[in-house]
């Protein structure tokens, strides 16, 4: 850390219009961390060392500029408080401007991910509450517009090819989690995809090229957020909605909408989430596969938010269009959307509004619909049930199936397996004494590590 000779009179005012007290910024700053993988653990002694006059080194100041301006509810920026008199992070990590040509903007993000001095710095950058905001707005007051299809000189097969590439970056996804072949996906689209956007100067790219890019972009976000990168996850979703809005694909764009929300709600932001969720369920998207998936999340979002009534009314919906997505008999990634998955986010909602004993029930019929070979849906489920389980009181039957969890775990490189193998350890440690508990634990702690790398 760097001293500064005169104490910081702007943090001081800011932290006394928040009304907070110098040990409360200091946890949310910790929790803003966990948010991008950072382990931080400051208390109440840090934050007077800031008032003092001394600089914390980056990324620690965008996190005090993203606590105040979730706290005030406005923008602050590290200079505001006191903190830097210029961005806090190296150049190399900030992100292209809003008005740089997507496929400049496309290039310049995913080049970050191979470099090593730019991926450090990108990787630091803070999830921002007031981004998700903003974009579920502007998703809101929009009129849905759509280009109308036509024809385009160009190889008739280089969409399947890139077709097949999101076929092959979806399953590696699913059955190894979001940190196996993301540094892959990212040179796929900077040293592939952005230059043929690029083709064809003074036309607009032909737009099912726009909509697989946006598609490549938001499973390289999912990638991200599996992680637990959230603020360069949240990056990727907002590029994959630029490359949806050009193409002008109104089911493209409701997509990523989709996972803003879901980020969004993972991370706590609930009444945003709804928003975005709302957002993509109000698209001009038919019934069928995209419309449950659609239909699932703002029936999540809803139940989140307390909206109960409304939740099962979502979800009736969902499961309608689920039906006619049964009889289309549609397959593959976007294009389908498994009876799994809308079992899992039944679970949710039933969750949400406090039925965990058919809650329980969705997720068993979830889990009797996946594929062994889906270990990241097998694994995140089964904790889910067990968590259910020890919530109703049946802490051996939680734990066979956190046995199971463990069992795919072992195929997976995800963060969000590895915190719900934390909270394994966590909430089985009090029944220790119990055979079935004890031997989970045992197994748990030889195949987990302590510390996990992005």
């Amino acid at each position: 850390m760097s001293p500064s000779r005169r104490p910081n009179k702007n943090l001081r005012a800011l932290l006394a219009e928040a009304r907070w007290t110098q040990a409360a910024m200091a946890r949310t700053v910790n929790a803003l961390a966990a948010e991008i993988d950072l382990d931080l653990n400051y208390d109440r002694t840090a934050v007077a060392h800031w008032l003092s006059g001394t600089r914390p080194a980056p990324p620690v100041p965008e996190l005090i500029a993203e606590a105040l301006a979730r706290r005030l509810g406005r923008a602050v920026s590290p200079a505001a408080a006191g903190l830097s008199g210029e961005p806090s992070g190296p150049a190399a990590g900030r992100l292209p401007a809003s008005d740089t040509p997507i496929s400049t903007a496309l290039t310049d993000l995913c080049t970050m991910e191979n470099e090593p001095a730019r991926r450090a710095a990108a990787r630091m950058l803070p999830y921002r509450e007031a981004e998700l905001a903003k974009l579920a707005t502007e998703a809101g007051d929009r009129v849905p517009w759509q280009r109308p299809p036509r024809a385009e000189p160009g190889d008739p097969d280089d969409l399947a090819v890139i077709r097949l590439a999101v076929r092959f970056y979806s399953t590696s996804f699913d059955a190894h989690g979001g940190r196996t072949a993301r540094s892959s996906l990212a040179a796929y689209l900077a040293d592939d995809i952005a230059p043929r956007l690029r083709e064809h100067p003074g036309r607009a790219p032909r737009r099912g090229l726009l909509v697989e890019a946006s598609r490549l972009s938001f499973l390289l976000a999912r990638m991200y957020q599996d992680a637990s990168i959230h603020g360069l996850a949240q990056r990727h979703f907002t590029t994959a909605l630029r490359l949806a809005d050009e193409s002008g694909d109104p089911t493209a764009r409701a997509v990523v909408l989709r996972g803003l929300s879901a980020q969004g709600l993972a991370l706590g932001h609930r009444r945003i989430a709804l928003r975005a969720a709302e957002a993509a369920a109000a698209s001009r998207t038919p019934e069928g596969p995209a419309r449950a998936f659609l239909l699932s999340q703002l029936a999540v979002t809803q139940a989140a938010c307390g909206r109960h009534r409304a939740a099962r009314e979502s979800l009736d919906r969902a499961e309608r269009a689920m039906a006619k997505a049964g009889r289309a008999g549609t397959t593959g990634p976007f294009t389908a959307y498994s009876p799994g998955s809308m079992e899992f986010q039944s679970a949710e909602v039933l969750r949400y509004t406090g039925d965990l004993s058919a809650a329980r029930t969705a997720l068993v019929n979830s889990l009797a619909h996946r594929s062994v070979e889906d270990h990241r849906a097998m694994a995140l489920s089964h904790a889910q049930h067990a968590e259910i389980l020890v919530g109703l009181g049946h802490v051996e039957e939680a734990s066979a199936s956190w046995n199971s969890f463990l069992d795919h775990y072992g195929h997976l490189r995800s963060g969000a397996a590895d915190l719900a193998a934390a909270r394994l350890r966590q909430m089985l440690t009090p029944f220790r004494k119990l055979p079935a508990a004890s031997a989970v634990l045992h197994r748990a702690l030889a195949v987990t590590s302590p510390s996990q790398h992005p």
